[in-house]
């Protein structure tokens, strides 16, 4: 099933519900998760399922903060593992591949309770998620993808913007229009403060290198897992194809929500947004 604009529409008609059937917000909580030789600092917050929220390439637990203010709102438990080399979180770096990085989240989420799990999974975190309910089935509910690519690689002149965005050489406000291009829909308000930019850790993307060292076999279908993915149609680094081609493979159990108007930052451009569809989907359910 195939569920774009005019569905994604009602989604965002039911936010208000969403947002006033939840609990009473909770203080978050700190935990230290051990996995081999890496220690991994963990946030939770709330009560209710759990969900686990996994950021892009590089990015930390805090690209999450309005998504989860949403989920928690709704009833959920939140569980942010931050991954190695980013903020507390350390451990060996080189040569590490997306099985320990996916293990890593496993230990996570086993240790703080939170299995079975929702693992949500943003660009480069989508991967971990579909590797998780691969090689873990047994400590996952359910998978939701945002922005995921895999397949389907972005145009050449879109990852030479995407280096303007990255670049600290460039003055602030170059690199905001050109996250403009690439991370966001043509409509969107997000201002420079929102965007992070430079929320990124040199040392956690060499952690999570995009080399095949782990074929796409061994992730993409994401195991038996049911699937929510998310896409925006404005996405130009994940291209909306990627989603289209997943939802075809597997029809039964992939569930399809494009938004018209969002990138590839669709989490922290509409978190509103993302939290109804997570929650709606959530709610259906076994």
């Amino acid at each position: 099933m195939i569920i774009t604009k005019s569905i994604a529409v009602l989604i965002a008609g039911l936010i208000p519900a969403c947002a006033q059937t939840g609990s009473i917000l909770q203080p978050e909580q700190v935990s230290y998760v051990q996995n081999g030789a890496a220690t991994l600092r963990v946030f939770v917050e709330g009560s209710g399922p759990a969900i686990v929220l996994l950021p892009g390439q590089g990015r930390g637990p805090r690209d999450f903060d309005e998504l989860a203010k949403n989920l928690v709102s709704a009833g959920y438990r939140v569980v942010r593992p931050e991954p190695r080399g980013f903020g507390e979180s350390v451990g060996p770096v080189e040569g590490i591949t997306l099985r320990e990085n996916a293990s890593d989240v496993a230990m996570a989420i086993e240790k703080v309770g939170a299995a079975p799990a929702i693992v949500v999974g943003q660009a480069y975190g989508n991967r971990v998620a579909r590797m998780i309910a691969s090689e873990r089935p047994e400590i996952v509910r359910g998978v939701v993808l945002i922005a995921a690519g895999g397949k389907y690689p972005p145009k050449p002149e879109v990852l030479a913007t995407l280096r303007q965005v990255q670049d600290r050489s460039l003055p602030l406000d170059k690199r905001a229009e050109a996250a403009r291009l690439v991370l966001y829909g043509p409509k969107s308000t997000i201002s420079v403060a929102e965007m992070h930019l430079d929320e990124v850790s040199a040392t956690t993307i060499k952690a999570q290198s995009l080399s095949p060292t782990v074929p796409i076999d061994a992730w993409w279908s994401g195991g038996k897992a049911p699937i929510l993915l998310l896409q925006g149609l404005h996405d130009v680094i994940a291209p909306p194809e990627n989603g289209r081609s997943l939802q075809r493979e597997y029809p039964n159990r992939v569930t399809l929500v494009e938004f018209e108007d969002l990138g590839h930052s669709m989490a922290r451009e509409r978190p509103d947004l993302v939290a109804t569809a997570i929650v709606s989907w959530t709610k259906k359910l076994k």
